[in-house]
């Protein structure tokens, strides 16, 4: 179940209803203001998710906020990702799993029609993160297709000012810096629940199509998530970005601040810090 996490902070989904309403709130007034919306990164393609009420509150924006202000060179893209998660010497994959995953592990190499070894140079983050691609990319899922690569081309088109909260080195840099036991746990359910996506991401993806936030809250209020990943990649990203909130709100203007659905949900998520600030939330849609 630690995978539910893991595949909404990589937002790779792999169903999702005809039309959407998203969750999404207000906080400011005036020409301070700035609209949170949770997203999905990735989705089928003709998902209709942009209702009249969040196309007005994007226009209004004059800034778009994402986690990541892409699309990233993929060259460059790939030169980060080869810097950060390979091995200086190979490692064997079968020695970093639990005797009971060895056999699936090989099975899912082997239905993707890659070698036994081909994760061996791969940090384990890396392997862990590779191995949940296949299974969406098997699912047909397209990244092309998700709401902030629309959100961002729609801004870019429109003229608005562009913001990124994080770059995609500092996001990998997250699972980069984990501790080898915590990466290992990721590897390990990332095989153990390879077959499983489907139906979980089902229910989540309805959830976020319905704005059901308790139900996200739900599903994703997972026992197995170590604290120190937990920390890192909500916790800690959540803070960073209700300070930005807060210091924004400040300055003149209207913002529109798109981000993973899922740190939008729970006792520490960014509408609850920044509740716990003083700062009213309203819930517009």
């Amino acid at each position: 179940m630690m995978l539910h996490r893991l595949f909404l902070i990589l937002c790779l989904w792999l169903a999702s209803p005809a039309w959407a309403v998203p969750a999404m709130w207000q906080v400011g007034q005036g020409k301070r203001q700035i609209t949170l919306y949770g997203t999905i990164h990735a989705l089928p393609k003709g998902t209709d998710w942009l209702t009249p009420q969040a196309a007005q509150a994007f226009n209004r924006a004059g800034t778009l906020v994402v986690e990541i202000a892409g699309p990233s060179d993929p060259a460059a893209m790939r030169a980060v990702v080869m810097e950060l998660g390979r091995l200086p010497t190979p490692v064997p994959l079968a020695s970093r799993l639990p005797d009971e995953l060895k056999p699936k592990a090989d099975a899912l190499l082997k239905a993707a029609g890659l070698p036994v070894g081909a994760l061996d140079g791969m940090e384990s983050w890396l392997a862990a993160l590779t191995l949940v691609q296949i299974e969406v990319a098997r699912a047909g899922l397209d990244p092309a297709a998700g709401v902030d690569v629309a959100l961002i081309a729609r801004a870019r088109a429109a003229g608005k000012r562009l913001i990124g909260l994080e770059t995609a080195r500092g996001q990998l840099a997250l699972f980069d810096s984990l501790p080898e036991a915590d990466q290992r746990l990721l590897l390990a359910s990332a095989i153990a629940d390879a077959g499983k996506t489907v139906e979980q991401m089902q229910g989540l993806v309805a959830a976020w199509g319905a704005g059901d936030v308790d139900r996200i809250l739900k599903d994703f209020d997972d026992a197995s998530l170590s604290p120190e990943l937990e920390k890192r990649l909500f916790h800690d990203r959540n803070a960073a970005w209700a300070n930005w909130v807060q210091a924004a709100l400040k300055r003149p203007g209207r913002k529109f601040m798109a981000v993973g659905a899922a740190h939008m949900a729970g006792p520490h998520s960014l509408i609850a810090m920044l509740q716990a600030r003083g700062i009213p939330v309203k819930r517009v849609q």
